[in-house]
């Protein structure tokens, strides 16, 4: 009984998430157990786990007496949070290149070759899958627990295309990214992973993020070192 409730809490929350992360509910939205229980046919015990999951991941507030409402976010605090997700991917992809076999350079040479650059979604769909494939590659569960923490506060999704950024442009970064792993050039394919987040999501990119990047970088070393 206590795995179903938690498969059951677990749909509820991916479900709501994927709801929120995509504007459907909007900040402020109330979050009724009642109206929860009935849409997705299940008792009011999946879905009171599911929104207690979802607050502590920062999506939702619960209000005493009053429920759960989707939280608001700052055009700030949203950028600081895409912030946050660039760099801890930027030093994923630093420690991915430490550990990438000659398959694994092969793998991602043809999947950087086959970025289509005709449609958008398929586009952003397929650099997602080469990042997922860099964090595997990092093979590092404190940093890839830190990048799902982060996801999992997002309020937007991970990776958007700009209007000003072209495909051709971003597809060139992920070549010169292809370089500096065949190179074992951990700086500059950190370098050009923020680059690649920055064109994707603006997150602009400053010599004090830089700084702060590289003193991450040395604890990260330090961590894995340990």
């Amino acid at each position: 009984m206590a795995n179903t409730v938690s498969n059951l809490d677990e749909k509820v929350r991916e479900s709501l998430r994927g709801r929120i992360v995509s504007g459907d509910l909007s900040g402020g939205a109330h979050l009724s157990e009642l109206k929860l229980s009935k849409e997705f046919n299940v008792s009011r015990t999946p879905i009171r786990e599911a929104l207690c999951a979802l607050a502590a991941d920062g999506l939702i507030e619960m209000v005493p007496h009053r429920g759960a409402f989707v939280k608001t976010f700052t055009a700030d605090e949203q950028q600081d949070t895409q912030f946050v997700y660039s760099q801890l991917i930027s030093l994923a992809t630093r420690t991915a290149v430490e550990r990438a076999g000659i398959e694994t350079l092969m793998d991602l040479e043809t999947s950087i070759s086959g970025m289509p650059t005709t449609s958008t979604t398929e586009f952003v769909t397929y650099a997602e899958g080469i990042i997922s494939a860099i964090r595997n590659i990092s093979a590092s569960p404190a940093l890839d627990k830190a990048i799902t923490a982060v996801e999992r506060g997002m309020t937007t999704a991970p990776m958007w295309l700009n209007d000003g950024s072209s495909m051709e442009q971003i597809k060139q970064e992920f070549t010169y990214l292809l370089g500096a792993f065949k190179r074992q050039k951990a700086d500059a394919a950190e370098k050009t992973m923020r680059q690649i987040m920055s064109l994707f999501n603006q997150v602009e990119t400053t010599e004090t993020d830089i700084d702060m990047a590289a003193t991450a970088t040395t604890v990260q070393n330090q961590g894995l070192n340990a």
